[in-house]
């Protein structure tokens, strides 16, 4: 606590009774303190494990005031703070997960004392942080922040969804455990906070050694005895997935039935609220007694108990780590896959939240758009900027159709199979006209571009799925590489445009989302005589239009690559507003994607080269090492273009080999 400083008590008036008051009330504080009273809450920002700011997520113990501790696996805390640098305080040797910004987690393994998190610092700016504690001496003592930096509130989902079960909903066999398991990636789908009761070897019923979960699961911790306080959250949804243990522990069918029907009710009782989902087992254990139990829970007048068939939703040699029922990582995603919107589809509405949305429709979670996508100005259109913008999907079922507002051509990809082209179609295109084997297929679809403008009218307007068919969220790569340019970028005259684009093709080859923030025709500097600029444009949604900006919350780069120069010449643009307008742009892109390498490419005709390098120098000088330029030079022959210009197809592969090991040994592809 800062106490501020006051002039000597012989110099102030009434100084004799302001002593005895402030010796009074510390006198007060220790017999409070003495007395066993709840320590002081700190003052919020501090970042000290009483901090209201940092919020946590499962079942922890923070009754101390100096340190957290989590119960039961997968407990996290989320803040968000300000400054560059940020550090977690530990107790003892621990292993734990730290996402920053909504990157990927980063595992931090058997640290201690005062761990840095940002080895590299960040942005200026306010940051977000979530901790996940993995084993070892799981314990948060506090953050450490930069002088003058402070601890802000973080946006949290307002829906809670609670996971009980054994060894599977904990995630064991996967390489991170709780943060790969089922559990954790549909609460993430589902843009809910999620908790895990649950540990290996755990039964519903007590037997022979196994801890029953019909009576631990009202404990703080997964093998105490203190009961947890239910009023510090509520549950908005209970999945339970139990019984896999039981029948190895000689439990028998009826008392299975009977402590299944007890343990709904008991969770009623405690979360008044909440839907609740008995799933069945993957090994399709005491499955007629989940059901019974279900069933008389919804006699007894509880509509919102639901019991989920998991019949075929993984599939033995793919999804499985072992032969005892432990899915791998790929089986985790799959039953996430298929659970999210089983859950989805029973919640009630939220207070103010639009109604849910149908499989396929604009809206769907499972949709993946990749790209400037405008998806805020109409709820059943969305529009794609930029070139190179594309969508992916996953579905069930045997056909799948795309619904076009107007004329346009498109190229679709079912199952990583070949690309096929669409020429001036509208309206509801059948992209199976032999239909699929049934079963879990993925979709791509972009729109050709011509000139970095789309070609016909390239609204997306939703899919038709067989009937009862539904979405899935694909497995999606976790890095994206950004691509700034003209008409190269874009990969005018090429066959496919921006799909035979070196942007397209590098993306591709390493495995990562990829965009092409490219129009043909356009400049680094807005002239006077129409040169589109993309030192204005690049924070824009739309390269033709002055608003709205571009939210960058949206997506994050793992890089970016400007290829810009080539047209300036054409428009009298001078060495020095090239080279400042360069140097302004690095900064731009370094402003939005604060963790990007950022590669600023020589340009294939070799304009502005000493102006590109010198921005370059500007900005690592100031202290961005995170940005290169790229010397092109010999990357393309004659026999690589089209023109005296634009590369073709051989041309993009020419530059797609060259650059795509630059962008990997930066980014770790």
């Amino acid at each position: 606590m800062q106490i501020t400083p006051h002039p000597a008590p012989a110099h102030r008036a009434g100084a004799t009774r302001v002593l005895p008051a402030l010796l009074t009330a510390v006198l007060l504080a220790c017999l409070l303190s003495w007395a066993g009273a709840s320590p002081v809450r700190a003052a919020p920002g501090d970042g000290s494990v009483s901090d209201p700011h940092i919020t946590y997520t499962g079942r922890w113990d923070t009754s101390s005031g100096t340190d957290a501790v989590p119960h039961w696996t997968g407990g996290y805390l989320r803040t968000a703070f300000t400054g560059t640098t940020v550090k977690v305080k530990a107790r003892d040797a621990v292993n734990f997960y730290a996402s920053i910004d909504g990157k990927p987690d980063v595992f931090h393994a058997g640290v201690r004392g005062t761990v840095n998190l940002t080895p590299q610092p960040l942005a200026a700016g306010t940051h977000t942080l979530r901790i996940s504690y993995r084993s070892g001496d799981t314990v948060f003592r506090g953050l450490v922040l930069d002088p003058g930096a402070r601890t802000v509130a973080a946006s949290a989902p307002a829906r809670l969804i609670e996971f009980v079960g054994d060894s599977i909903t904990a995630g064991a066999l996967t390489d991170r455990l709780a943060l790969d398991s089922y559990a954790w990636k549909t609460g993430e789908r589902l843009d809910a906070r999620h908790t895990r009761i649950a540990r290996s070897g755990y039964c519903l019923v007590a037997r022979s050694g196994c801890v029953g979960l019909s009576g631990q699961f009202f404990k703080t911790s997964s093998t105490g005895s203190q009961n947890w306080d239910f009023s510090r959250y509520q549950a908005d949804a209970v999945v339970i997935n139990l019984g896999t243990n039981d029948i190895g522990h000689g439990v028998p069918g009826t008392t299975f039935q009977s402590a299944y029907t007890t343990f709904l009710r008991d969770i009623r009782t405690r979360y008044p609220n909440a839907t609740l989902f008995a799933v069945q087992t993957l090994k399709k254990r005491y499955v007629n007694e989940t059901r019974a139990a279900v069933s008389a829970r919804n006699s007894a007048g509880d509509a919102r108990v639901h019991f989920v068939d998991t019949s075929g939703w993984l599939t033995d040699g793919t999804h499985y780590e072992d032969g005892n029922g432990h899915p791998n990582e790929a089986g985790h995603t799959a039953f996430a896959d298929r659970l999210a919107p089983v859950i989805s589809a029973k919640l009630p509405a939220q207070a103010g939240a639009p109604a849910a949305v149908a499989p396929g429709q604009p809206g769907d979670p499972s949709l993946k758009f990749v790209g400037r996508w405008d998806t805020h100005s109409s709820r059943t259109a969305y529009t794609p900027y930029w070139a190179g913008a594309y969508y992916r999907a996953g579905f069930t079922g045997r056909t799948v159709k795309l619904k076009q507002r107007g004329t346009v051509d498109l190229w679709a990809r079912i199952d990583n199979g070949p690309v096929t082209f669409y020429d001036d179609v509208k309206g509801t295109v059948h992209l199976t006209p032999s239909p699929l084997p049934s079963g879990n297929h993925t979709l791509q679809v972009n729109y050709q571009v011509v000139a970095g403008s789309y070609r016909g009218d390239a609204v997306f307007q939703g899919l038709v799925l067989d009937s009862g068919a539904t979405t899935f969220a694909p497995a999606a790569p976790r890095k994206l590489v950004e691509f700034v340019g003209d008409s190269i970028t874009v990969g005018t005259t090429t066959s496919q445009n921006a799909r035979t684009a070196y942007g397209w093709l590098i993306g591709e080859r390493l495995g990562v989302e990829h965009t092409q923030i490219a129009q043909g025709g356009a400049c680094l500097v807005a002239t006077a005589d129409g040169c589109v600029g993309l030192e204005r444009q690049f924070s824009r949604l739309n390269p033709n239009a002055t608003t709205p900006d571009w939210d960058f919350s949206r997506y994050q780069a793992n890089a970016v690559v400007i290829n810009l120069g080539t047209n300036d010449v054409g428009h009298g643009v001078s060495s020095a507003q090239f080279q400042a307008a360069y140097t302004r742009l690095l900064r731009t892109v370094r402003a939005a994607h604060p963790q990007a390498w950022i590669f600023a490419l020589e340009t294939f005709r070799g304009r502005y080269v000493p102006q590109t390098e010198a921005a370059v120098k500007t900005v690592t000088d100031a202290g961005d090492a995170r940005v290169s330029f790229v010397d092109t030079t010999g990357w393309l022959t004659s026999g690589d273009l089209t023109d005296s210009v634009h590369p073709n197809d051989k041309g993009h592969r020419a530059i797609a080999e060259r650059l795509a090991p630059i962008i990997a040994a930066r980014i770790g592809n």
